[in-house]
């Protein structure tokens, strides 16, 4: 369901080098592929389907975080910026391009040893 040995690509600064020969819209547009296929591998969906339901997938993951009340309080903080109190939504945002590389570390630490390192949430925190 969760591919907490999946490293995130996206945002990193190394996938591009000071020979490559492309401009900021360029390198734009490769993180969002990168954004997309690094959001595939965390849910371990092969590709894009219609029939993927991105809704259904949050709701089984919040079933698993909602006795984390570090991840429920960031969930809420991004609902509220919707107006909204369905914090399965803040879920989702958690998940958005800005936030997703620190979502999903905590998520991983939090799977696989039942907390989230301080200096991780901290991070995550302050980014939404």
């Amino acid at each position: 369901m969760y591919n907490t040995k999946y490293k995130c690509r996206y945002n990193r600064d190394d996938i591009f080098i000071e020979t490559d020969v492309i401009n900021e819209e360029e390198k734009d547009l490769i993180r969002d592929v990168l954004y997309r296929e690094d959001l595939l591998h965390i849910f371990y969906i092969d590709h894009i389907e219609k029939t993927i339901n991105f809704d259904l997938v949050i709701s089984e993951l919040y079933k698993t975080l909602n006795t984390c009340d570090e991840l429920i309080e960031c969930m809420q903080l991004c609902a509220s910026r919707l107006i909204s109190e369905n914090i399965e939504m803040g879920l989702c945002i958690m998940y958005s391009y800005d936030f997703m590389y620190l979502t999903h570390k905590c998520v991983c630490s939090y799977l696989e040893n039942g907390e989230i390192p301080k200096n991780d949430l901290v991070l995550l925190r302050n980014k939404l």
